[in-house]
């Protein structure tokens, strides 16, 4: 491959003729002119959606005319050099910011100045360029240490000079020489899974990355750079020649290829730079771009991602498939084969399975899921081969009504779901390969589809597998949520759980509840595939209200009674509370890890225990005999007296709210204190803690709290503010954020400081919002109700969340003489939910009062809404 042939059209963009007759003394300036106005051109035609491999060849086939032109004007083609096009613009497509890289090799004298001059005229063009300058010995040596240059020179071209230099150089860096096939692949394979990890891992990340990441370019080029080295042959299609390489394969890949040339290509053009990742800032303009709009179902910026997300997925399987196929050709070709035989239509081969003939799933369809069940059920399967793999991607047009319809289908499906191993794995592969989104169509419509979002990290249907893997983790003996676990270990039937992790969220996308939605097609689902009344009862349910028991632990004051009353209501049955309580930890973990904590976890354990005790009339007791009990068991008998007179001092409902191990230990200190103000950290997780203040109450006291803690990047989730009959307050705060022991030392003196001075000036402190907090900015919401009792007022606040928002509110309500009487923070992805119950006076706050802090809060977000518009200008 040399230099490149003109594509049709060419005229349209550039006049060669016109480069020839540039006088030398103004070349520059003309050059640059007659570049700019051919990009001009070949843009505006991509925004006529002129054929996108067109346009990259033809852009490559422009900018070589311009280096050629620039490699006569500098007068280095009578030299003794070799001038190489390397890596995209080797290959011969370029995208509007890409890299230009060059080689200029050389054999003994180097004329640097001239070969300045020539790099520093492309560069004044307007061109990115990446250069070398090297001997061929120096090529060479780099190249048997680099994978990376001997990749980009497999792609490279001879463009102008010395061409004997050039050949010497490819003969010398060929796989007879340095890196054979197999080891080319190895090291290839390693680069691959590195930059895979680099990139998040996964195709389905918020803000993909289309050329590096999963199911990108990269995976593309990946396979030809293979099939190059190993099989010899000049380009993807040569896979097909030698029968490697189905053709539907090959045309899928064309295909993948060039959707993401054009995302590509309009993302540089709306960045005004190279940019390959699809970042928030631009997804929603990509969207309008390509022509999605809008409607009742969902945002066009969501389809335009969902599609992306489909795209990047198959050729993200489609590249493990080829690369498992490279392994079984290259790594393992001259290795024996050990094949265990199942029966007539499968084997085990080398701990892999194996159709025994390729025509077994168009002759007898119902093989396509007995394949999956024998993987389930053979410890000894470490996967599917990938020429099967191949074999059930052809075939997925079987699936038809009467497939869906057949009884044994159905047997082996519901047997995934009942079976104690791999459920998650056979569901991923079956969606990876496209199984199951064509035997259940509606698991189909949610592939690949994206939340525009900061709260949901995954697409939903890669978010739905991630539940069912959560739920069956909480059934193993290592388990991180021992009390989930203890539940699990008594319910009977799991398959039921896995079922509504799979159908929770199986509504969305549509329009309208999702919740409603998906219980609807899990009653279908229960009908047709002839589930046990009860279960299919409880299956519905859990899908319909699989978001409640989170709502009421974070939204919902859980130590009051006709809270408890209302869920349990709701709920009816043990059983029925065992099944949601699994499923919304599942739920809450598989949406984003991040969002787990130890707050949550208690808030969940909590109303679980509370609702327990509540169904369970006979284990119903005097809830502060029995806390004080408990508490006194953890007390040395001669501290006993002092702690009983301490306690005549505090509220009863200290006792409902806090562990007797938190009163036990607050208690202690306390009295060790001889009664002076306290602040005892009652609880250390992992995550963060818990502590709890005891002292004099002054308004601004929780302002000052809070300013401690954020001054220390440590968050508050919860506060709950009780008083005793003493008049003596006692604090507790659930607090994250990283911290270690002197840490927590320097916060204890800052808020030993807090209880003891009086708040004196209170200022307004910067809030920072990230690049994609900005891009989320809602408007705020406030609302007021009537509190807990006649003399408090609940304040509601929803707004997008930002660092010092917290410390801005309290400001505002000690700048207006209000007392915090208690608080429940609760955050969603960048969402801020928080309410507080607040008084003034003692008094509910008067309407205008209301009015007023409604006002500084609605500008408190002003400024970041501004820029944030500004941004978007």
């Amino acid at each position: 491959m040399a230099l490149l042939a003109p594509p049709d059209h060419t005229e349209e963009y550039l006049n060669i003729i016109a480069l020839d007759t540039v006088e030398d003394e103004d070349y520059l300036t003309v050059l640059k002119q007659l570049l700019q106005q051919a990009e001009q051109k070949i843009n505006a035609d991509f925004y006529r959606w002129h054929n996108i491999t067109r346009l990259v060849k033809t852009r490559a086939w422009l900018v070589e005319q311009f280096v050629l032109e620039l490699w006569l004007r500098c007068e280095l083609q009578h030299q003794d050099l070799a001038l190489v096009a390397v890596g995209g613009f080797g290959r011969g497509d370029l995208q509007p910011y890409s890299d230009v890289d060059l080689l200029i090799l050389f054999e003994h004298e180097l004329p640097e100045e001239a070969v300045s001059l020539f790099v520093q005229n492309l560069w004044d063009l307007g061109l990115d360029v990446g250069h070398a300058v090297r001997t061929v010995a120096e090529t060479v040596a780099l190249a048997e240490q680099n994978i990376a240059v001997t990749t980009n020179l497999m792609e490279s071209r001879f463009l102008r000079g010395n061409q004997s230099l050039y050949d010497r150089m490819m003969a010398l860096t060929d796989d007879q020489h340095m890196w054979s096939g197999r080891d080319f692949f190895q090291a290839k394979y390693a680069e691959q899974q590195e930059r895979h990890r680099k990139c998040g891992g996964s195709a389905y990340n918020l803000e993909p990355n289309i050329k590096e990441g999963p199911g990108g370019l990269r995976d593309i080029q990946m396979v030809t750079w293979v099939a190059q080295r190993h099989f010899h042959v000049k380009s993807m299609h040569g896979l097909v020649d030698v029968g490697f390489l189905h053709p539907d394969e090959y045309i899928r890949l064309q295909k993948g290829m060039r959707k993401l040339w054009k995302i590509r290509y309009a993302l540089h053009l709306l960045a005004g730079r190279k940019e390959d990742r699809l970042l928030f800032d631009h997804q929603k303009q990509l969207a309008l771009v390509f022509g999605y709009q809008d409607d009742d179902e969902s945002l066009g910026v969501e389809k335009f991602m969902q599609n992306y997300y489909r795209n990047a997925m198959h050729l993200e399987q489609l590249n493990m498939r080829l690369l498992q196929l490279f392994k079984e050709n290259i790594l393992h070709s001259d290795e024996d084969q050990q094949v265990t035989v199942i029966n007539e239509d499968f084997s085990i081969i080398n701990g892999f399975l194996e159709v025994n003939d390729r025509q077994v799933f168009l002759d007898r369809p119902a093989a396509l899921f007995e394949l999956f069940h024998h993987y389930q059920q053979n410890p000894n399967v470490y996967g599917i081969r990938a020429n099967t793999q191949r074999h059930v991607s052809m075939s997925l047009h079987v699936i038809d009504d009467d497939f869906r319809c057949d009884n044994t289908v159905k047997e082996i499906f519901l047997g995934i779901f009942k079976h104690k191993n791999l459920v998650f794995n056979q569901l991923n592969l079956m969606n990876a390969l496209g199984v199951l989104g064509q035997f259940l169509p509606v698991f189909g419509r949610i592939v690949g589809r994206m939340q525009y979002d900061l709260f949901h990290m995954y697409t939903v249907d890669q978010h739905t597998l991630f539940v069912v893997r959560n739920i069956r983790q909480i059934f193993l003996d290592n388990s991180a949520h021992p009390l989930a676990h203890k539940v699990a270990g008594q319910f009977k039937r799991p398959y039921v759980l896995h079922l509504a992790g799979f159908f929770h969220d199986i509504g969305k996308g549509r329009g309208g509840d999702h919740s409603e939605l998906g219980a609807e097609e899990a009653r279908i689902f229960a009908d047709e595939f002839n589930l046990p009344k009860a279960d299919g009862q409880l299956l519905v349910w859990l899908v319909k209200h699989h978001l409640v028991m989170s709502v009421v632990a974070q939204k919902q004051d859980i130590n009051d009674p006709d809270v408890i009353k209302r869920f349990a209501e709701l709920v009816r049955r043990q059983r029925y509370l065992d099944a949601l309580y699994i499923l919304t930890i599942a739920d809450i973990e598989g949406t984003d890890p991040k969002l787990w904590n130890s707050y949550k976890d208690s808030l969940l354990s909590e109303l679980y225990l509370r609702t327990t005790l509540h169904l369970d009339t006979s284990q119903q007791a005097d809830v502060l005999v029995q806390g004080q009990s408990e508490a006194r068991e953890l007390i040395e008998p001669s501290q006993r007296p002092d702690i009983e007179r301490l306690w005549q001092s505090f509220p009863e409902r200290f006792f409902d709210y806090a562990t007797p191990e938190q009163v036990a230990a607050v208690s202690l200190a306390i009295v060790d204190n001889q009664g002076r103000d306290t602040v005892c950290v009652t609880d250390r997780h992992d995550d963060g803690f818990e502590v709890m203040l005891y002292g004099d109450n002054h308004l601004g006291l929780f302002h000052q709290v809070v300013e401690v803690f954020s001054h220390h990047n440590i968050s508050v989730v919860n506060a709950r503010i009780f008083s005793g009959s003493d008049g003596r307050i006692l604090d507790h705060f659930h607090c994250l954020g990283e911290y270690d022991e002197e840490l927590l030392m320097h916060i204890e003196s800052a808020l030993l400081i807090a209880l003891k001075t009086p708040v004196r000036e209170v200022r307004k402190r910067d809030m920072v919002a990230t690049r994609r907090e900005r891009l989320f900015i809602e408007m705020p919401e406030i609302t007021f109700s009537p509190g807990r009792n006649k003399n408090e007022t609940r304040v509601d606040v929803k707004c997008s969340d930002h660092d010092g928002l917290l410390v801005n509110l309290t400001r505002i309500f000690v700048s207006h003489g209000i007392d915090m009487q208690a608080a429940k923070i609760a955050t969603f992805g960048n969402r801020a939910e928080d309410v507080f119950w607040l008084s003034v006076n003692q008094q509910a706050l008067p309407d205008d009062l209301q009015q007023t802090i409604a006002a500084e809060f609605k500008s408190l977000l002003s400024d970041l809404s501004l820029e944030n518009h500004s941004l978007n200008e």
